[in-house]
């Protein structure tokens, strides 16, 4: 059967529930002649990256430099003498891999650390990664904020400002397509509907992350990260 599916938007979320739906059903298919269930074809990017559920990976979303990377690099010290891999798009990514394909990878992961910053909440990178791990459900079990001192997420009016940033965008976006003609759009219709689905989650995600008890980093750092550590290997632990 050839089927075309377009996911474009929030319609992400429903292809993702279509194949789940798909899956479900070959799993409950009768044995073939030769009595083995034919196996669902791997998707290219699990050829390429993995199963996220292959062992005990923890994956982490951070924006690159500064603060942020600099803290990752510290995290992936203390999660190796622990015996945890840290998953991170500098090293789990090679020459021309598939960036796309990791960050939905990286939205199934069972425990996920984020590094959020002022900058992170205004990537378009590092939102989609947010809400890959949103759409997957259990998010608050499978997310481990760590939150910097510029995430400005406490007060309401703080929280508004990067709904401004994306309405921003998108306007801006907006009237650069205006100039050109509509044909052959590909590529930016999907990034301002990329911008128009940040703008949708960002109230109700960075919500969530203000309601949970994440530390400051300076209680991190003063205790190794034992707190997230601790948590992380009890996520782990859980698993089986």
């Amino acid at each position: 059967m050839s089927t075309t599916v377009f996911d474009f938007g929030r319609n992400r979320q429903n292809v993702d529930a279509v194949f789940k739906a798909l899956e479900s059903s070959l799993a409950r298919m009768p044995p073939d002649r030769s009595g083995s269930v034919e196996a669902t074809p791997s998707s290219p990017a699990d050829i390429a990256l993995g199963s996220a559920d292959a062992s005990p990976e923890v994956f982490v979303s951070y924006a690159w430099g500064g603060e942020s990377e600099a803290l990752v690099d510290r995290l992936e010290r203390v999660f190796a003498a622990r015996g945890i891999a840290v998953v991170r798009d500098k090293h789990a990514l090679g020459y021309k891999a598939d960036i796309h394909a990791f960050m939905q990878r990286l939205g199934r992961g069972r425990c996920v650390i984020a590094v959020i910053g002022d900058k992170y909440l205004r990537s378009p990178h590092c939102m989609f990664e947010l809400m890959q791990v949103a759409a997957r459900g259990d998010f608050q079990d499978r997310v481990f904020p760590v939150l910097l001192d510029d995430a400005k997420i406490q007060r309401a009016a703080e929280r508004v400002r990067y709904v401004q940033h994306w309405e921003a965008q998108i306007r801006e976006l907006d009237e650069a397509l205006k100039t050109v003609s509509a044909a052959d759009l590909k590529g930016f219709r999907e990034e301002i509907d990329l911008y128009t689905e940040i703008r949708r989650t960002i109230a109700e995600l960075t919500a969530i992350l203000r309601n949970m008890n994440t530390l400051s980093t300076q209680m991190h750092s003063e205790t190794d990260f034992v707190a997230l550590v601790d948590a992380v290997s009890a996520r782990l632990t859980a698993r089986s």
